[in-house]
């Protein structure tokens, strides 16, 4: 149990839109949704796999689980809704963190805004609480049979990879995505976009454990990403 109460981090989401590598004005990378004549632009979901996942805070401990599954959508050219994540076998020094009534850990629902992690060649995604904008929590549940609560809060940049095209006609997402989040000692890899390449503010991931101060905590994993139904997005002109 003492372990249990050092951790000082969570987990968060780890799935967001697949971008496009296009650019519009000032290098912003945008993503496109499906356009047919006549029609109105229509938002494209998608969902996520995730691989083994864990997330250390400052401390050194770590929360961890072996894998899970995600599902959102487009909403325009730099956003992206309705983000939730679940994951599964998740646990801390020997115990079972889960959300209450449930063998998973279930994200709220986030929000996402794209933006270029390194200038001009690489998208990226920040996630959010919906609700709460960038401050706020993204995940609640507890540990060692709801002994422990869990908060996390804050906002997480992974970056992107698969996609491909310079305009909407020419735009393309490939069969898979990859949008990776990458840590080092709990502090994120990237915790900005580029400056004028996306969304402005710096912030990292925070985390709370059985009512203590909030640790800086940093996401690990890698999640595939496919649209729904699968297939390269093009727009139709």
């Amino acid at each position: 149990m003492t372990r249990i109460r050092m951790v000082g981090l969570a987990l968060v989401a780890a799935f967001a839109f697949a971008a496009l590598a296009g650019t519009a004005s000032a290098n912003q990378p945008e993503q496109y949704t499906k356009t047919v004549i006549g029609q109105v632009a229509q938002d494209v979901s998608f969902t996520g796999t995730l691989g083994a996942a864990f997330l250390e805070g400052k401390s050194g401990t770590k929360i961890t689980c072996t894998a899970g599954t995600a599902t959102g959508e487009t909403n325009g050219p730099t956003k992206t809704a309705n983000n939730v994540t679940k994951f599964t076998g998740c646990e801390t020094g020997g115990v079972e963190c889960h959300n209450a009534g449930a063998n998973e850990i279930v994200t709220k629902k986030l929000a996402g805004t794209l933006g270029n992690v390194v200038a001009k060649k690489t998208p990226g995604v920040r996630l959010f609480d919906e609700v709460e904008g960038k401050g706020g929590k993204l995940a609640e549940f507890s540990c060692a049979g709801g002994a422990v609560a869990v908060i996390v809060r804050g906002s997480v940049i992974g970056s992107l990879s698969g996609a491909s095209g310079t305009s909407a006609a020419t735009g393309k997402f490939a069969a898979s995505n990859k949008l990776t989040f990458a840590e080092t000692a709990g502090i994120q890899k990237y915790t900005k976009f580029v400056a004028g390449e996306g969304e402005a503010g710096e912030e990292q991931l925070e985390s709370s454990v059985g009512g203590g101060a909030f640790e800086k905590s940093g996401q690990s994993v890698i999640a595939t990403l496919v649209s729904v139904p699968k297939s390269n997005l093009n727009t139709t002109l």
